[in-house]
């Protein structure tokens, strides 16, 4: 949960003081990753990759806007730190050259993403060969850590086996659901999170179908659940096509129930959809922020509105990555040392990772926003069990 004011407060100056006390800039365990002289020890870049354009981008972009925000708000004495954007726009063929560009630079310390699992399937590799850690604020694919895990891969928020057991036991505790369709869009995210909805599920799931990232026309899906009937309707993907499809459902009389993972939770979720996605739940591992916080405040300042989808895990990355420095670290690899072993009260919630990169299982939690009117409003928490 989002700490209060006062607490923030507390932190902040905790942190400007432990500034005070850092030898940044001043350290010599060697060359710099800048290359500069005089200073320069200090001087790094960190990155930020991941749908800045696009359908998807409302999903990403408040997470590199928080990221900048903790940046903004850092004293960090001699060190001279940017944030660079790379839009990828999810796509994991346009982020691999993204990525050899930023594992070949030695002044980039840090990643923040990738924002999409699709794309953080395919250079993970890359960053691993390069040495430089990553910290995603939102990608959740399970095997991305439990299949085919790298030392360099961290990530803020819980994979999807927890997600996609999360969904099913709103369905079954929240919505009473007997007769769930779930559809999913055969890709690296919705595909695994749909088949752990209908593992949990069991026999309360009707029946499965799967759309393809870009289309827009879904007849045959809805045909099938004219005939399936559901009381419940799944979706595993992003807004881009949750959309067209839901608008389709309601034009088709279906008024079942819809329910998505957190590849629907972004800002332009509610315009996207318009009158049909009324009522509609989105299921996201980010807790709502606390009215009175000073990061809601300061962000609505900064860039004109409420903090929206994974803002505090964007925050609270690239605080991760300021804070190694402050401890002194000045090379990828001491970087990934500290990274690693990181261990503190976040923005987001209480920020470990055990051996894989992973939120530790005790810090796992769900929280189920309903689409009110067109915003996204927090509804229920969920913690799925096991």
């Amino acid at each position: 949960m989002i700490r209060s004011t006062k607490t923030w407060q507390a932190v902040a100056l905790t942190a400007v003081a432990g500034l005070a006390l850092s030898a940044c800039g001043t350290t010599d365990t060697g060359g710099s990753a800048g290359g500069d002289e005089g200073g320069a020890d200090c001087n790094f870049k960190i990155a930020a990759m991941g749908a800045l354009s696009g359908p998807n981008a409302s999903i990403v972009v408040p997470s590199v806007d928080g990221a900048q925000l903790a940046l903004d708000q850092w004293d960090g004495g001699d060190c001279e730190v940017t944030l660079e954007r790379f839009d990828t726009e999810g796509d994991p063929a346009k982020a691999t050259p993204v990525a050899t560009q930023i594992a070949g630079d030695e002044s980039f310390i840090g990643v923040i993403g990738g924002a999409f699992s699709g794309e953080t399937r395919a250079t993970k590799t890359i960053y691993q060969d390069g040495g430089i850690p990553m910290i995603s604020q939102s990608a959740t694919a399970t095997d991305l850590t439990q299949d085919d895990p790298v030392e360099v891969f961290h990530r803020l928020v819980p994979y999807d086996d927890y997600q996609g057991a999360a969904i099913a036991k709103y369905l079954l505790d929240e919505v009473g659901a007997t007769k769930v369709f779930v559809v999913d869009n055969s890709e690296a995210y919705g595909e695994p999170l749909a088949d752990r909805v209908e593992e949990t599920l069991g026999d309360s799931m009707v029946a499965r179908d799967k759309t393809e990232v870009g289309q827009t026309d879904f007849a045959p899906t809805i045909s099938k659940m004219e005939t399936a009937e559901p009381d419940a309707i799944m979706y595993g993907g992003y807004i881009a096509e949750a959309a067209p499809l839901l608008k389709q459902i309601r034009d088709a009389g279906i008024d079942a129930p819809f329910i998505g993972g957190d590849g629907l939770y972004g800002a332009d979720f509610g315009n996207a959809v318009g009158e049909a996605g009324e009522g509609a739940v989105v299921m996201c591992p980010c807790a709502p922020i606390e009215g009175d916080s000073t990061f809601a405040a300061d962000f609505e300042e900064a860039y004109g509105g409420a903090p929206g989808a994974y803002a505090a895990e964007g925050f609270d990355a690239m605080t991760i990555f300021l804070k190694a420095l402050e401890d002194g670290a000045r090379t990828r690899a001491e970087v990934q040392e500290f990274v690693s072993g990181y261990t503190g009260d976040g923005l987001s919630k209480s920020i470990a990772f055990d051996e894989n990169g992973d939120v530790p299982q005790d810090q796992v939690s769900y929280w189920a926003y309903k689409n009110e009117g067109g915003t996204l409003t927090p509804e229920v928490e969920v913690k799925p069990e096991g």
